[in-house]
């Protein structure tokens, strides 16, 4: 990806398109970079860093500092802040001048606050990703929804008509235009099943659990079971949901007969009440009262006292992602587009940042009052509010869950404020003794080691070997 973006820039002045045309293009193609780069350096640290288009076969690569990548990934943000100027719309999914701000906050704020860049003035760093975050909340049209969960609603799904979403990644429901075509807007599906790649926004994928295990279920289009990721007792525990609507707007508790195969639960008819998890307690009296009408699995059904899942086909759906409008049921293909940068997330980087710099403590408070409060329940946002005692680094995570869980960030934000092995060791039972020091990075693909000559100076990172 970043050799195409280096092929573009370096032959986007030779192009028969017009200078208008031109400036746009570098504008995307710089965030693009930028957007990689950030990818590739987070994933496997210091390794190989190249703004040039690829000129026949490289053998050897060269190791550069993750200071290094950030200084080029900033440099990329400020061309093509410059190159988008006066594009504010999405434009179906094009990149525009808030979409590069908003991204180059979520950069200046992971230089700040990550102890393993260096190079960093995190004070400078930190004004600078306020400035921006605030610039990106008053100067567009990007607005906080009323209704979280109908913010995630299919008739939402659209990142061009949803006021949140500041970039996204733009699916189609036309499988003409998205099949069966290595060019398809929803990729390639030749050849594809279950487990390969097919078209399509496969996030609907990830968190659905065997719900069709029980009586009265069969796979519809709630989604299908395949078991990849599964909520934490601490991750739902984080949520207050009588006063937080985002509870319910981000998880799914309750399920539908759709099946005439309800075994002993006498009472259930197709449209009914089948299966409930809930996070809380049910008392001895309410398991009883709806014994012959619906299975329930309370947190002592899904979780053992350590908060290990007791099977890991049942737990409580995240359903940011699901998407009932597929053709059929086993059909993987969701035109959900993927929202990768929403205003909510300038709020939490307003908060986060102006608690770092002196006499900021009031903005932060501010503006993460802002956010909560258009997050609770109609009457409950004094129950929101909080103040500057509450607020520290843990507090910012957790509001950070609770806003922005299944959007992709989570481990970003755990690796840079560096409590990525804390967290996972104290809240992940499941995952806490497999948790180690070296998880930071990833392991470089065996295939690149094989295929460099410079082998004593490009090695596998630390941990893996």
């Amino acid at each position: 990806a970043v050799n195409w973006c280096n092929t573009a820039l370096n032959r986007l002045e030779g192009s028969k398109l017009n200078d208008n045309l031109k400036t746009l293009r570098k504008g995307e193609v710089h965030f693009l970079r930028a957007f990689y780069l950030w990818h590739i350096t987070e994933t496997w640290g210091n390794v190989a860093l190249s703004t040039e288009e690829s000129s026949g076969v490289i053998t050897t690569a060269e190791r550069k500092s993750t200071a290094e990548f950030y200084t080029q990934i900033l440099d990329d943000l400020d061309k093509a802040i410059t190159n988008l100027e006066g594009r504010i719309a999405h434009e179906g999914g094009r990149i525009t001048k808030p979409a590069a701000e908003a991204f180059k906050a979520r950069m200046l704020l992971t230089r700040a606050s990550a102890s393993y860049i260096e190079g960093s003035n995190s004070a400078s760093d930190y004004q600078e990703a306020a400035r921006l975050a605030k610039k990106v909340i008053s100067d567009y049209s990007f607005e906080l929804t009323e209704d979280y969960a109908a913010m995630w609603d299919m008739s939402n799904s659209e990142g061009d008509k949803n006021k949140e979403v500041i970039f996204f990644c733009n699916y189609t429901n036309d499988y003409v235009l998205g099949d069966y075509d290595l060019n398809g807007f929803n990729g390639n599906s030749n050849g594809a099943n279950a487990f390969r790649t097919n078209p399509g926004n496969h996030l609907h994928l990830m968190y659905c659990p065997r719900y069709d295990f029980h009586p009265g279920m069969d796979i519809d289009l709630s989604g299908i079971g395949y078991q990849r990721y599964a909520t934490t007792k601490h991750l739902v525990d984080l949520f207050d949901e009588d006063v937080d609507q985002r509870y319910y707007g981000t998880f799914r508790e309750v399920w539908y007969c759709n099946s005439t195969s309800v075994g002993d639960y006498t009472d259930m008819q197709v449209g009914d009440t089948a299966l409930v998890f809930t996070k809380k307690v049910v008392t001895p009296a309410e398991r009883q009262r709806v014994a012959k009408k619906y299975r329930l699995l309370d947190a002592t059904d899904i979780f053992d006292s350590n908060g290990v899942l007791q099977d890991n086909r049942n737990c409580i759906q995240m359903n940011k992602h699901s998407d009932p409008t597929r053709p059929t049921a086993m059909d993987v293909r969701s035109s959900r587009d993927a929202f990768v940068i929403r205003i909510a997330e300038m709020y939490l980087i307003v908060a986060e940042a102006s608690m770092q710099i002196s006499g900021g403590m009031d903005d932060a408070v501010d503006y993460m009052n802002d956010l909560r409060i258009k997050r609770a329940f109609s009457g409950k946002e004094n129950q929101m509010r909080i103040t500057q005692s509450d607020l520290d680094i843990d507090f910012i995570l957790e509001e950070r869950a609770r806003e922005l869980v299944g959007e992709n960030l989570r481990w970003f934000d755990l690796k840079r404020t560096g409590k990525l092995i804390e967290y996972v060791q104290k809240y992940n039972s499941d995952a806490k003794n497999n948790s180690k020091e070296h998880h930071m990075l990833r392991p470089i693909p065996q295939t690149q080691l094989d295929a460099v000559t410079n082998k004593n100076d490009f090695k596998q990172n630390p941990g893996y070997n």
